[in-house]
């Protein structure tokens, strides 16, 4: 488990950065979304601003889907670089939310977060409801397609051809 206690890393500092390699055991991705087999490699810049903490995620990673047309199973990279802003729990009521206050991510402790946490949702984030393995896939073949075949004689049935013939030409001929 990755816990940055930020009051340690930026006494004294104004930015703290670091480099960190998360093992997908650690990562606890939910399996019925995708399985991640490598480790996810995470680059973490961290400052301080007036309402708590300015993070920037360079993540590098892959995770493995189903195609939710032909349910083939393909690798998708969900390698992002993303800026969160993480704080306290707010002790007031809000009453007005700002576009800045919908990327917060809040903090269970003053000044403690798990870094694992972040990533793990910011790669659920990154992954389509219904992902595809390319854009034009066309999915699983229907057994109930109609499709013509090319029109083939059966043997069996020439000698009523040559009658049905041999009727025309005597009728065509009268």
């Amino acid at each position: 488990m990755i816990v940055l206690n930020l009051k340690e890393i930026l006494s004294g500092n104004t930015k703290f950065q670091g480099k960190y390699s998360i093992p997908p055991e650690d990562i606890k991705f939910p399996p019925d979304i995708g399985e991640i087999r490598e480790p996810v490699e995470v680059l973490v810049e961290i400052t301080r601003d007036e309402r708590g903490y300015c993070v920037q995620l360079d993540i590098k990673g892959k995770v493995e889907l189903e195609c939710s047309r032909c349910l083939e199973v393909f690798e998708k990279d969900v390698s992002q670089t993303k800026k969160k802003h993480i704080e306290l729990y707010p002790s007031e009521e809000t009453l007005m939310l700002s576009p800045e206050d919908l990327d917060v991510t809040f903090m269970e402790e003053p000044d403690i977060i798990n870094l694992e946490d972040i990533v793990r949702e910011e790669l659920i984030l990154e992954i389509p409801m219904k992902p595809l393995c390319r854009p034009d896939c066309p999915g699983i073949p229907s057994p109930y397609l109609f499709f013509e075949e090319p029109e083939r004689e059966d043997p069996r049935f020439a000698i009523l051809k040559n009658l049905l013939k041999g009727k025309e030409e005597e009728d065509g001929g009268s």
